[in-house]
């Protein structure tokens, strides 16, 4: 077992094939008590050796869809994160990359064995992730308490990195910030935030952290605040010192009827719909753009092909498996997310799908997948480089063995395994995916040591420009080409 001295005190972590983990290591006070709806207080030094062979709790899941396999017991108690490190030499200077992970910020941990660091770090990188609050205990918006409280866990994090990584072999001043989803919402929310300011030099962006959607409503300071202003009724107060006393269960449960995860009638659940949500509320996040953004950092941004797979399943709705498929995706509920998500565009989208014959799953996994996140993605790429910010963008494509006989394709979070090395041929990959997965990790790491991604051949990828939009895609191999956005995606963009 290896020992390190970190500011806070001694921590023992477990070593697994020459590389160290050191799990649930706390970085910030227990949010709990008094210190509900606040922001993260320091840990407090203790005596002896902290044993971090097991990860540590996890944040109140609002909705407990199980994708995860948490591992741990869920608990307000949740600031703790996990590292992993090939050496613990302070003198080895490696890229930091700290995860961010996912879950529509109502589910979802750090340590879900999907986000094992191990094999990523074995490229020569000390990699982390980080754990924060979830649901209204983490975004709840409270005219005087404040919001963004689980935003201000993320800062803690980078905080606590920038103490004490050096003993993990991690460079601080060559930290890289990466996340999918709701983890990539944060990414971009920290872009914004002034506290985090110097706290990263690199950082990634998979699906999410786009640009406001062309039609419907983005998450806000005044939707979270009404969704607040909701629970409050629901849990008979907005007292903070009454709030703060209530039991979790009873909030947990108020979270979750109002957290947007329910869909309008004959409609189908989009991520578009959520509510708790880091937003701008003139303090933590200011109203300027890209306050926490030095003009240095570099950004890697990108989707993947079949993203609304995840949600909208072709055997089953997401969160209600008890419903017959083909009681939901119907040519009327096509015309109602056409008209939701399309705006003035929805007959034009109505009529491509018409000429195209798909059935109507395919159309609305398609079209939700360009509404929600092609063209957000497409316009937030334009509009990093219009900033003169340097910007790669990647676009997955890769269709394993597995994904195609489930019919999810390249579904939502689908690149996550390649990225931390978890393609077993026992859930459906094969060597092609093996030799995916080996590029892609190249590409991250390369990201992080130098800020420019590259194929194992030292192939640099295109950097993006609003002119010929050159892209990297990454398939059966990963190449370089034009990023040519499909009918529905250019219909959803003229109503922008």
């Amino acid at each position: 077992m290896t020992i390190i001295s970190t500011q806070s005190g001694s921590i023992r972590g477990i070593e697994l094939d020459g590389v160290t983990a050191f799990l649930g290591v706390p970085f910030a006070l227990p949010p709990v008590g008094d210190l509900r709806w606040r922001a993260p207080r320091p840990v407090e030094p203790w005596d002896g050796v902290l044993d971090a062979t097991a990860h540590g709790p996890i944040a109140i899941q609002t909705i407990d869809l199980r994708p995860f396999e948490a591992r741990s017991d869920q608990s307000e108690d949740c600031l703790y994160l996990n590292i992993w490190t090939p050496t613990a030499d302070p003198s080895a200077k490696q890229p930091v990359m700290a995860w961010i992970h996912g879950g529509g910020f109502i589910n979802g941990s750090g340590s879900a064995p999907m986000y094992d660091g191990a094999e990523l770090a074995r490229q020569g990188v000390t990699v982390l992730n980080i754990n924060y609050r979830l649901g209204a205990f983490g975004f709840l918006a409270h005219p005087t308490m404040g919001t963004n409280f689980g935003l201000l866990d993320w800062v803690a994090g980078l905080e606590w990195i920038a103490a004490n990584i050096q003993c993990f072999g991690g460079d601080p001043s060559n930290v890289t910030i990466f996340g999918q989803s709701a983890g990539a919402a944060a990414v971009r929310a920290l872009l914004s935030t002034p506290a985090a300011r110097g706290l990263y030099s690199r950082a990634i962006i998979q699906s999410a952290g786009f640009d406001d959607y062309a039609v419907v409503s983005s998450p806000s300071y005044e939707r979270s605040l009404r969704a607040s202003e909701r629970m409050f009724d629901e849990l008979g107060t907005a007292d903070p010192t009454e709030l703060r006393a209530i039991p979790t269960e009873q909030v947990r449960l108020a979270s979750l009827a109002n957290s947007g995860i329910f869909a309008p009638a004959g409609e189908v659940h989009t991520p578009a719909n959520l509510t708790w949500y880091p937003v701008v509320d003139g303090d933590t996040i200011p109203t300027g753009e890209f306050e926490g953004w030095p003009s240095d950092v570099p950004v890697l941004i990108g989707c993947v092909a079949d993203e609304s797979r995840f949600f909208v399943r072709p055997n089953a709705v997401y969160a209600h498996p008890e419903l017959a498929p083909e009681a939901v995706y119907t040519l009327d509920t096509l015309a109602a997310m056409a008209k939701t998500l399309g705006g003035a565009g929805a007959d034009a989208i109505l009529e491509h799908y018409a000429a195209t014959m798909l059935e109507p799953y395919e159309a609305l996994a398609e079209l939700i997948s360009a509404a929600v996140w092609f063209e957000p993605g497409l316009a937030t790429a334009d509009r990093f480089a219009a900033l003169g910010r340097r910007v790669y963008y990647y676009f997955f494509e890769r269709l394993s063995p597995g994904s195609i006989t489930s019919g999810l394709r390249a579904l939502h979070s689908v690149e996550i395994p390649y990225i931390f090395g978890h393609v077993d041929p026992a859930d459906g990959y094969d060597e092609v995916d093996r030799e995916v997965s080996a590029s892609i990790q190249h590409a991250w790491v390369e990201f992080a040591r130098t800020g420019v991604p590259a194929d194992p051949d030292s192939s640099i990828w295109p950097r993006y420009d609003r002119a010929d939009r050159r892209v990297e895609v990454i398939g059966d191999t990963s190449r370089p080409a034009p990023l040519v956005p499909n009918p529905v995606t250019t219909l959803i963009a003229s109503s922008r």
